[in-house]
């Protein structure tokens, strides 16, 4: 039984040219790349290295390795022909086995009359993507050979498929590559605006359609990095100062959480001023937070008051990971057992 090896490849490598990884000369024994076999030749099937040129009995004729190489199949001819993938249903066993799996179109389906039907919507609607397309490739496992068979699979699409030349820009193909990556870390690095990085790089690569991302894509990475350097270096001196700030002063202290991820959720902190008027001057309390106005855009509290002179008085910071109700739950807690639990006067 042979085997026809498509290489996977970067998705920002798509341009106007015909993406190399249609061709059927572009094979290659690397260990990333999926198995298609031919289940009625022993011969390799290099018949399907051209994707484009694949016919539905073709399709049906191919065995895969593992429900994720024909995923990943299915992926690649998307690519290849100008549409998304998603993955569907799927069916299990008495043992819980995965035996059958259905890929779709990324517009099979329409969208749920319910939400066409609702009053209190403020916002308009996202424009409509769906068109009910029929589209799909559905497999199912051979119990005999281990393998996974071609159901059933139809190539016809009721709507029109994106140009080659801008299939890399859809958001399931496009992305940033590691060059890219380390590309506007560095200029980031230096004070560059992501404005002026990416007109940069659109420069280089001769237009934003060649970049392979959007500019939104850019800001979310520099955005994503700059809140990850959190964890990895500003935490840490954080933390120093106010270790060093509360062997200074025994009355100080700070409090503070970290995501799943190791970054930094929510901090609190109070110096020893800070807690002793709390308890002369505590009995009213409020809060103002400073709406993303540092350069995490994370939402800075101020925990203030007024003392016997009409002056404000401050209690306490905090920093947060987000406005979510649990955040503010943590921060109000800490604020409580901080200050010995003593609540605020409450008529």
């Amino acid at each position: 039984m042979g085997i026809s090896r498509f290489v996977p490849t970067n998705s920002r490598d798509g341009c106007h040219k015909r993406d190399a990884r249609c061709d059927p000369g572009n094979q290659t024994d690397d260990s990333a790349e999926f198995d298609v076999m031919n289940e009625d030749s022993d011969e390799e099937a290099s018949g399907y290295g051209d994707l484009l040129g694949l016919t539905a009995e073709d399709i049906n004729r191919m065995v895969f390795r593992t429900e994720q190489r024909a995923y990943e199949f299915y992926l690649r001819l998307g690519k290849c022909n100008g549409f998304g993938v998603r993955k569907g249903d799927y069916g299990k066993d008495e043992n819980g086995n995965l035996i059958r799996r259905r890929f779709f179109c990324n517009r099979a389906g329409l969208r749920d009359e319910k939400h066409y039907a609702r009053l209190d919507r403020k916002r308009m609607h996202k424009p409509e993507t769906r068109t009910n397309c029929e589209a799909k490739l559905s497999i199912y496992l051979d119990r005999g050979t281990s393998n996974w068979k071609v159901r059933k699979v139809i190539l016809d699409h009721n709507h029109d498929l994106t140009p080659i030349g801008m299939v890399h820009l859809m958001p399931q193909f496009r992305g940033l590559s590691d060059a890219a990556k380390a590309h506007m870390e560095s200029m980031h690095s230096y004070g560059l605006p992501t404005s002026k990085i990416v007109g940069y790089m659109s420069g280089i690569a001769g237009g934003y359609s060649l970049l392979g991302f959007t500019k939104k894509d850019a800001y979310n990475y520099l955005d994503k990095k700059k809140r990850g350097n959190i964890a990895d270096g500003d935490t840490n001196a954080t933390v120093v100062y106010l270790q060093g700030k509360a062997a200074a002063d025994p009355m100080s202290t700070a409090r503070y959480n970290v995501t799943n991820e190791g970054m930094l959720a929510n901090l609190f902190w109070a110096d020893g001023a800070s807690r002793a008027d709390f308890q002369h001057f505590g009995d009213v309390v409020a809060f103002d937070s400073t709406y993303r106005k540092n350069k995490y855009r994370r939402p800075l509290v101020i925990f203030s008051g007024t003392n016997n002179h009409r002056q404000t008085t401050i209690f306490g910071f905090g920093l947060l990971l987000d406005e979510t109700t649990a955040s503010y739950t943590w921060m109000l807690e800490n604020l409580l057992e901080v200050m010995c639990n003593r609540m605020p006067w409450n008529k």
